[in-house]
């Protein structure tokens, strides 16, 4: 306790001295505290995007082998493809229509990888119904027709996204369950009226659907009516199913437009002729029953992606390059790699500052203790042990040290935001606007839209609607705030610093011979 005591008096007796010394820690302990709380702010925002981004994954025919098949089909004429169409066998005309598609055997053999959590099925296809006419194909077929079929015409019906479509043709997406469809999910639509349909309509392969406020309007539709789709290459009794409307939504981007849109204008409903059925239920449709679009995985981490293509590349082989296990890692590091920037800066900042904060304690020390020979030889003279005068040394120097952190812990708590977003470089990405470029209505055909948006996500929601760009993640940003590790970080630190000053007093206080010092008066 007569340490404590004296130490501390010899604290207040140096004010003015002391006081210099913890301004200068001061400053580079709130220097330091403030990069370590950007650090641990960046390493919390991580651990949160990983979570979000950076564990989607999902099977799809390749961007290669779909450029392959669109240069191919380029080179051929319209009287080639007809004749083709002409004589193709029914199972010719199966193995065409499978040809862009994925098995799902090879989907559902994936989905038992152990780092997948939740996976889901999609299909997205052209349907015809006989008894409703798709306004936007209306338009597309007269906006044609008004700059003559020559023009542009015999570049193929994928190319134009129209071939093999009538006024009649609607954009089909099915899935196991209607709620978890990306456009529900990310907020592109909202449903409005009745329900969605659910994991035990996919499995009991129920005719139900779900359609678009705009068109069950224009067709005096609503929850409960029935519609009428053609099976794709059937005929006879078997042709046609009757579907019941279970739910109609709104597309929310087309609803926004058209509040600040003309009505000429808002009549073009780019996302409006969109059904929605049980994945079972469009496969029938399609005549694809063993085949999907794609297959949707959520997974445990970013950090499992190089295994998950490892696993992919074993249950894909013997398939050649036709399908790629596509992921959102390019989404996870446009967002994470300012925040690794932002993290390694501070980092730097920090070590810089401790640094200096470890060479003013040293230097503050050597001054202190030159100055004061005298009187720790009267000290040591008098009977003090070597332990007595380190000790009432070490009070003395942890007094200063304290109250520094203290203040550099307050105000840490005032600019550690300001530092962290000065510390965040600004994104300068236009991935989004060439999304917005790229993206293509849903109403002109599976084909070319799949091809122009190949490297589209279905997570990502509306990637055959216009303002596609509003889906896409937004740069990550830092909140710097304080926390419990950061105080016991400040004790940490306070502890080094005080150890570090510490060096001077002990070695200059073994090495002090008292008769030596009084000898010098």
């Amino acid at each position: 306790m007569r340490i404590f005591h004296r130490g501390f008096r010899s604290f207040r007796r140096n004010y003015t001295r002391n006081i210099i010394v913890v301004v200068l820690l001061f400053v580079c302990l709130t220097f330091s505290m403030s990069m370590l709380a950007v650090k641990l702010a960046a390493d919390n925002q991580m651990q949160t995007i990983k979570g979000t981004v950076g564990n989607y994954a999902e099977i799809k025919l390749s961007s290669a082998y779909q450029m392959k098949q669109f240069e191919a089909e380029r080179q051929r004429t319209a009287a080639e493809r007809a004749a083709e169409a002409r004589s193709m066998t029914t199972a010719q005309e199966q193995a065409n229509r499978v040809s862009d598609l994925v098995p799902a055997t090879l989907a559902d053999e994936f989905s038992k990888d152990n780092h997948i959590q939740t996976y889901d099925e999609v299909l997205e296809t052209n349907v015809t119904v006989p008894g409703l006419t798709n306004t936007n194909m209306q338009q597309l077929f007269q906006l044609r027709q008004g700059n003559g079929e020559g023009q542009g015409g015999g570049g193929g019906g994928r190319g134009l996204g129209t071939g093999g479509m009538t006024q009649n043709s609607f954009y089909f997406a099915g899935n196991t369950n209607g709620a978890s469809a990306s456009d529900f999910t990310t907020g592109a639509k909202k449903l409005i009226s009745g329900k969605q349909f659910t994991y035990e309509d996919y499995k009991n392969a129920n005719p139900v659907v779900v359609i678009e406020k705009n068109l069950a309007s224009q067709n005096s539709l609503k929850v409960g009516d029935t519609v009428e789709a053609q099976v794709s290459g059937a005929s006879g009794v078997a042709s046609t199913i009757d579907l019941k409307i279970i739910g109609i939504y709104e597309t929310v981007q087309t609803q926004q437009q058209s509040q600040s849109s003309s009505s000429s204008v808002s009549s073009f409903n780019p996302a409006g002729n969109e059904f929605f059925a049980p994945l079972s239920v469009v496969q029938k449709l399609n005549s694809t029953p063993a085949y999907v679009s794609l297959g949707s995985y959520y997974f445990d981490s970013v950090d499992n992606t190089a295994a998950l293509k490892a696993t992919f590349k074993k249950d894909a082989s013997g398939t050649g390059d036709k399908y790629e296990l596509a992921t959102d890692l390019s989404d996870y590091q446009a967002i994470a790699d300012p925040l690794l920037k932002a993290r390694n800066t501070s980092v730097i900042g920090l070590a810089g500052a401790l640094g200096a904060c470890a060479v003013i304690i040293l230097l503050a020390m050597v001054i202190i203790v030159s100055n004061r020979t005298r009187e720790l030889g009267i000290l040591k003279a008098i009977g003090s042990t070597d332990r007595q005068v380190i000790g009432q040394f070490a009070v003395e120097i942890l007094c200063v040290c304290l109250v520094a952190i203290i203040l550099a812990m307050g105000a840490t708590a005032l600019i550690g935001q300001s530092l962290g977003n000065w510390l965040l470089p600004k994104s300068t990405s236009t991935s989004s606007q060439q999304a917005a470029s790229q993206s293509a209505p849903g109403g002109f055909g599976g084909a070319a839209s799949r091809f122009l948006n190949q490297d589209n996500l279905y997570k990502n929601g509306g990637r055959f609607s216009f303002n596609s760009a509003s889906q896409k993640q937004q740069a990550a940003k830092l909140n710097v705030v304080y926390r419990g590790s950061l105080f016991l970080y400040g004790i940490l630190i306070l502890v080094g610093i005080s150890l570090v000053g510490m060096a001077i007093p002990v070695f200059w206080i073994i090495r002090l011979r008292p008769a030596r010092v009084l000898s010098m008066e």
